[in-house]
């Protein structure tokens, strides 16, 4: 009798473990759905001249805790954060791998560790940096970049208040929260590149 009553109670656990993944999936699905692999096309904006060779920074965020799916409170921790850099050669496929996701959804509940990415800093040297967002919607115009190059005394203003402290502090608050497309009460980042990701963001930034 008691091996019986474990086994059904085994059974019902499965059943609801399985039930609840089912309904979680559509949200996660919408929050990490895969981006598309079309290539970016960056040209110069003034004379059409494909870029050869820019720096892509993804921002991210990731909560822990517990929150009522998909969007209601929760009671947690949260944080914003740049990770995973690396150089793009324009014309090539895109591959920018979605974040996962850990932890246990007892629908409407979610217990764990959520990552979401929000979108990627596109530099190039001497040229004004952008923030793309949108990266899940793909039609020509979104995937066809035009760079707005700069005087030298403008770049060293970007690389002075914009760009040098993504590289040489693991914590800061950003000056121009519509430069990184987020609100202005949360503009601020933990940096989490390892030690190649930050000797290559430092090279590329001329840096060394």
């Amino acid at each position: 009798m008691c091996k019986r009553i474990v086994t059904m109670r085994f059974i019902s656990l499965t059943l609801l473990i399985a039930v609840n993944l089912f309904c979680f999936s559509p949200y996660v699905d919408a929050q990490q759905r895969k981006i598309p692999k079309d290539p970016f096309q960056i040209t110069d904006s003034s004379t059409g001249t494909l870029i050869s060779e820019v720096l892509v920074i993804p921002r991210y965020s990731s909560c822990s805790g517990i929150a009522i799916a998909p969007e209601g409170p929760g009671k947690g921790t949260c944080r914003d954060y740049l990770d995973k850099p690396f150089l793009y050669t324009p014309g090539e496929s895109f591959k920018l791998k979605t974040p996962k996701f850990t932890g246990l959804p007892l629908f409407p509940i979610f217990i764990g560790k959520g990552r979401t990415i929000h979108g990627i800093l596109i530099v190039a040297m001497k040229y004004r940096p952008i923030f793309i967002s949108n990266l899940w919607i793909y039609n020509e115009d979104e995937r066809n970049l035009k760079l707005t190059s700069v005087s030298d005394d403008e770049w060293s203003l970007i690389m002075k208040e914009k760009l040098e402290p993504i590289v040489n502090e693991p914590q800061f608050n950003c000056t121009d929260y519509r430069f990184w497309d987020i609100p202005k009460d949360e503009c601020s980042f933990y940096v989490y590149y390892n030690e190649k990701e930050q000797e290559l963001v430092k090279s590329f930034l001329q840096l060394d």
